[in-house]
């Protein structure tokens, strides 16, 4: 016998697509006592494991106490997450400038394409994005740039968004990292950008807080992105003191 393929999904949804041990995605459900140990085809028995914690893991019996333990933890941040999603908050602190748009040049432009996947958060598609960014940047200098978003699941029962595609969207997208583009073409909107697309490194420029790291001078803004002219030294000094 083998796990039943509704087992198979709860364990991947209690463990949100992610291995039991590294938190990595990319998984597979496997037995913690394997079958030919006479293990039960059981929940209990089941967990979430990538490749490589599966060869450290998998074949040691002196392991799988440590195992079951660090999957029934997982489960519990798992669960935790679900629960304060609909509550999360996220704060940008964006040191900005804009140079309006010439008239139009006759130039080649760079598509990006990215896909938020229904087992990602907020956090997970923001620092994608930021990552894809900063590569174009670094591969193609001053070309013209266009961001093209698809989002796999993240629907409530009336077909809005969730608060993280939402947030991500409107606040991170449309009032942060759409000046690092020229078009932005995404499921809740598609914006040209007015102005020349920012050339400035933007791993310097933005510095991404939750409920849980956040300055307590940004705590009154709770839901805002905030656009400050600190320098680079105020913006190190916030992060030393509230970050570490």
């Amino acid at each position: 016998m083998a796990f039943s393929e509704k087992l198979k999904e709860e364990v991947r949804d209690k463990s949100d697509v992610r291995c039991a041990i590294c938190n990595e995605p990319f998984v597979e459900i496997h037995h913690i006592i394997p079958q030919a140990e006479g293990g039960p085809d059981t929940f209990d028995n089941a967990v979430a494991l990538c490749a490589r914690c599966h060869d450290i893991y998998g074949g040691n019996p002196t392991k799988r106490k440590q195992l079951r333990e660090k999957r029934d933890s997982w489960y519990k941040i798992v669960e935790a997450k679900k629960t304060s999603r609909v509550i999360h908050k996220h704060h940008v602190y964006e040191k900005i400038k804009y140079v309006y748009k010439d008239k139009p040049k006759d130039e080649k432009e760079i598509s990006i394409y990215h896909v938020v996947y229904e087992n990602e958060d907020f956090n997970d598609a923001a620092h994608a994005l930021i990552e894809l960014t900063q590569s174009a940047q670094q591969k193609f200098p001053g070309k013209k740039r266009v961001l093209f978003l698809d989002i796999d699941g993240h629907k409530l029962e009336n077909g809005a968004f969730d608060h993280d595609m939402w947030e991500l969207q409107f606040h991170f997208i449309l009032k942060n990292l759409f000046n690092y583009y020229s078009e932005v073409h995404m499921p809740l909107i598609s914006v040209q950008n007015t102005y020349e697309q920012l050339e400035d490194n933007i791993f310097e420029n933005f510095i991404i807080f939750n409920e849980e790291n956040t300055p307590s001078e940004l705590k009154k803004h709770e839901g805002c992105i905030l656009r400050t002219t600190m320098s680079e030294d105020e913006l190190r000094e916030i992060k030393e003191n509230d970050l570490v």
